[in-house]
């Protein structure tokens, strides 16, 4: 009986020999990246860890609904295990499923409610399903689970500021930052607490701080322009929206700050300038409409309808000369005035003498003069 006992306890070592090795490999294809083989490998072995381990890879993978069902599979076995049941929450916060996600952390924080990241979460949630008082409480609870998250932190201020609870900003987002001095977020915050309480000069060093955080965006510089302004810098306000026009040049605000600058400093022509970039930017063009108007038109053998779209098309740009091309093209075949096709050719050569379709226009002039000339000019 004992040298039976011995015998099984001996298989019995050696099948986790051998299944400790086996799962090292499958750890080391993962922590790789090659997650197929590492799929592969943990199936062979059939322990809890191995199924996390799968799930985790099938994530790694953007394969979200075999992840899903796998860490459903791994809770099914284990329903103590928090870890899977995180993961699968934060899992469906990533797909949208905010129902979910909730039922997943609503069970978690009743089973363990001392961990502050639940309570993060399920204000993330709140958040998304436009309950922000409801997403604060969740943001304070965890706060005071774990003051040191800088995104817990970065919610808090954020919900205050768009309560317009500015006192409320500046005591977190200070918090925040003597941990995080670098933080874009927490610095943001910063910015437009005092930028929208009409507290320019000291809004000035947190734009800057953005910009240093290589956040170069058209807001920051629009603000920032506002602020220096503000304290009579004219010349860091004019290279702010300069800058604007750089990155985005049919941003209209970034001409009209130079324009009332420009006015500012009693240069008018440049004032007027930029005034008059910034409302020609503001009109309102239909050209993309037109030209679907007027396929739909092509596809209903309509060609008047189709002409009378492209000449809306044309007359919304006069520059574009595939409107005007496509206005003769099919007059040519629905007009029956062989002059008057050939004016409309001319006309485009005059106005467009170097474009895709000229030489083919000039051939199409050619041919109508040749069939007036032969013809009774018509």
């Amino acid at each position: 009986m004992q040298k039976i006992f011995i015998q099984i306890f001996l298989i019995s070592v050696l099948k986790v020999g051998a299944q400790a090795p086996a799962f090292d490999t499958a750890k080391n294809a993962f922590e790789k990246g090659n997650y197929i083989a590492a799929i592969n490998l943990y199936a062979k072995n059939p322990s809890l860890a191995s199924q996390l381990q799968i799930a985790r890879a099938y994530k790694a993978l953007g394969n979200f609904d075999k992840a899903v069902k796998q860490y459903l599979a791994v809770i099914a076995l284990d329903s103590t295990n928090h870890v899977a049941q995180n993961e699968l929450g934060k899992l469906y916060f990533k797909i949208s499923e905010f129902e979910k996600a909730r039922y997943v952390y609503y069970g978690l924080v009743t089973e363990e409610n001392t961990n502050p990241f639940y309570y993060y979460q399920l204000g993330r949630i709140e958040n998304i399903d436009k309950q922000p008082f409801k997403a604060i409480s969740y943001f304070k609870s965890s706060y005071e689970l774990d003051s040191t998250s800088i995104n817990n932190i970065y919610e808090i201020g954020k919900h205050h500021l768009q309560q317009k609870q500015l006192d409320s900003v500046h005591k977190y987002v200070d918090i925040g930052l003597k941990m995080a001095r670098n933080s874009i977020d927490l610095n943001n915050l910063k910015a437009l607490a005092y930028f929208n309480n009409g507290e320019k000069e000291h809004a000035i060093p947190y734009f800057e701080k953005l910009l240093e955080l290589n956040q170069h965006k058209t807001y920051i510089y629009k603000k920032l322009a506002e602020c220096y302004e503000f304290v009579w810098r004219y010349e860091d306000a004019f290279q702010c929206y300069k800058t604007v026009i750089k990155l985005d040049n049919g941003d209209p605000e970034g001409y009209l700050g130079l324009g009332h600058l420009y006015a500012l400093e009693k240069e008018y022509d440049s004032a007027k300038i930029n005034y008059k970039t910034s409302i020609e930017i503001q009109k309102v063009n239909f050209t993309t409409e037109y030209y679907a108007l007027a396929s739909i038109a092509l596809e209903e053998k309509d060609l008047k309808t189709a002409i009378e779209y492209y000449k809306k098309a044309y007359a919304e740009d006069p520059k574009n000369y595939i409107a005007l091309y496509r206005i003769c093209l099919y007059s040519d075949e629905y007009y029956k005035d062989r002059s008057y096709r050939l004016k409309l050719y001319e006309n485009y050569m005059d106005l467009f003498p170097d474009t895709y379709y000229s030489k083919v226009v000039e051939k199409r002039i050619s041919e109508l003069k040749t069939e007036i000339h032969l013809g009774s000019g018509k």
